[in-house]
């Protein structure tokens, strides 16, 4: 008994002290340079997508919309509203757009194209009767023989390289529903395996620095990375292999490829990205020939581990180059950000400048300055252009004021945010203090809604790829006399 009491204190003391050797491995493991520096970026980066603006472009490409109308009375011959409607689902591959036109209450237009993964539809009723598509599924069997066949020579035949990319289009759009993911899932990857490379081809030291950013002290560890010609030889070189045994990467850019253009073999794409790959690996010697220096200071924040600043200096035979940005604590609650870059020996920098004076729950204001400078014969000239945004949130009123090269604008309207919509109405513009005639009869009104779901392609349509070559060509000759009349009726002489 006493034998397995003993037993029991021995294993559990070995236990605890695994256990707490194994905190204080893990511990000085996020805190070595390489960890701190990836873990700092890809939290800034999440917050990036905190920030609002961002979130909302992002829910309204996934399962929202974007319209525009404006009244036409000044413009057309009777009084007209027309009403664009783009509809956005691209993590379902689903997508529509409307256009609308209507004189008082009667709809003198309403033109409908819809599409998925699987089908595109098309409609116009005051245009052409009936509902026109092209269901891709069925492109490999139903192109072969159509009127869009190269080798049955109509005056519609596409030629051999579109025609081969239609024929492909089934497995092109199929690779598209998780393409936007798969590239940032790669750009994530080839970002951890940079850092990872340009730490162990440095020379790196660690510091302690506080920094203020819009008025707050942001305590903050300084990883600082300094790396010469044979280092950066080095990391080309594993980024150039790792690239190169990259089965992933590969079958990404091929998927890439085929979604770019019509034109060009999606193999021919793969082939020049390695090609300029092996170009890169010709340039290593001419790297390591070179006077090199670069140093990067990155400034990780101690609480939360964001990235709070960036610090470069590259240094090339007698050239020499500074860039800084600065982000602060939380780039999503930022008050300033900032960008400096400047080329020594020529005295040529830029500097863009992001404040944000107040963001409460009754006012936006911020503003945004670039500033371009440039010395030629000892003469140094500087550029700056201003913008200033104040938005009251409680009544709508919205201002943005421009000074750009000396030219002054302005734009006044009206912004309010309901429920998941936000509605911008134009009232004014002006330009160096005169206002643009007639826009605030024009009616200009801009409708984001982060929540708006995409309509349905319908069921049933006419098959485009079936049709005969007089029923086509009856089909565009109705189609474009009928819109030409709709047009002049409207906005002709």
């Amino acid at each position: 008994m006493e034998k397995n009491k003993k037993a029991l204190i021995i294993g559990g003391s070995v236990g605890a002290a695994a256990l707490l050797a194994l905190i204080i491995v893990s511990v000085a493991l996020a805190s070595t340079p390489k960890a701190l520096v990836i873990r700092g970026i890809a939290n800034t980066l999440s917050d990036a997508q905190r920030i609002e603006a961002v979130s909302v472009a992002d829910d309204v490409v996934n399962g929202g919309s974007i319209a525009v109308s404006a009244n036409l009375d000044e413009f057309a011959k009777d009084d007209i509203r027309v009403e664009a409607k783009l509809y956005n689902d691209a993590k379902r591959l689903k997508g529509a757009f409307e256009l609308t036109a209507s004189e008082d209450k009667d709809k003198v237009l309403q033109a409908k194209v819809a599409y998925n993964q699987d089908k595109v539809a098309f409609s116009a009723p005051q245009i052409v009767e009936g509902t026109y598509g092209i269901n891709l599924k069925k492109l490999g069997k139903n192109l072969p023989g159509s009127i869009f066949d190269p080798d049955e020579e109509t005056d519609f035949s596409l030629d051999d390289d579109q025609f081969e990319y239609f024929l492909n289009m089934k497995d092109t759009v199929k690779g598209d529903k998780t393409l936007t993911r798969d590239i940032e899932a790669m750009s994530n990857k080839y970002r951890k395996f940079f850092i990872e490379k340009l730490i162990k081809h440095s020379e790196v030291k660690k510091s302690g620095k506080t920094i203020t950013v819009g008025g707050d002290k942001i305590p903050c560890t300084v990883v600082t990375a300094s790396i010469d010609e044979d280092g950066i030889a080095e990391l080309t070189q594993d980024l150039v292999d790792y690239a190169n045994n990259d089965k992933d990467l590969e079958k990404l850019v091929r998927r890439v490829a085929a979604n770019g253009a019509y034109r060009d073999d999606p193999d021919e794409y793969v082939d020049k990205f390695f090609d300029a790959l092996d170009d890169i690996e010709d340039s290593i010697d001419k790297i390591e020939d070179s006077d090199l220096d670069l140093q990067i200071d990155f400034y990780i924040t101690r609480s939360g581990r964001r990235l709070a600043q960036l610090d470069l200096d590259f240094e090339y035979d007698k050239h020499e180059l500074e860039a800084s940005l600065v982000l602060g604590k939380n780039v999503a609650k930022a008050k300033e950000i900032s960008f400096e870059y400047e080329e020594k020996p020529t005295g040529k920098a830029y500097s863009i400048e992001y404040t944000v004076k107040e963001d409460s729950n009754k006012l936006f204001d911020a503003e945004l300055e670039i500033t371009e400078t440039r010395v030629r014969r000892s003469k140094t000239t500087e550029k700056k252009s201003e913008f200033r945004i104040k938005w009251d949130k409680k009544s709508g009123d919205l201002d943005l004021k421009a000074n750009a090269y000396n030219d002054q604008y302005s734009l006044k309207g009206n912004l309010k945010q309901k429920g998941d919509r936000f509605i911008f109405v134009l009232n004014k513009i002006s330009n160096d203090g005169e206002a643009v005639p007639k826009i605030k009869d024009l009616e200009l009104t801009v409708t984001i809604d982060r929540h708006d779901p995409t309509p349905n392609v319908p069921g049933r349509f006419t098959e485009i790829t079936k049709m005969d070559e007089d029923d086509f060509e009856e089909f565009i000759k109705d189609f474009e006399e009928n819109a030409k009349e709709l047009w002049d009726d409207y906005f002709g002489k």
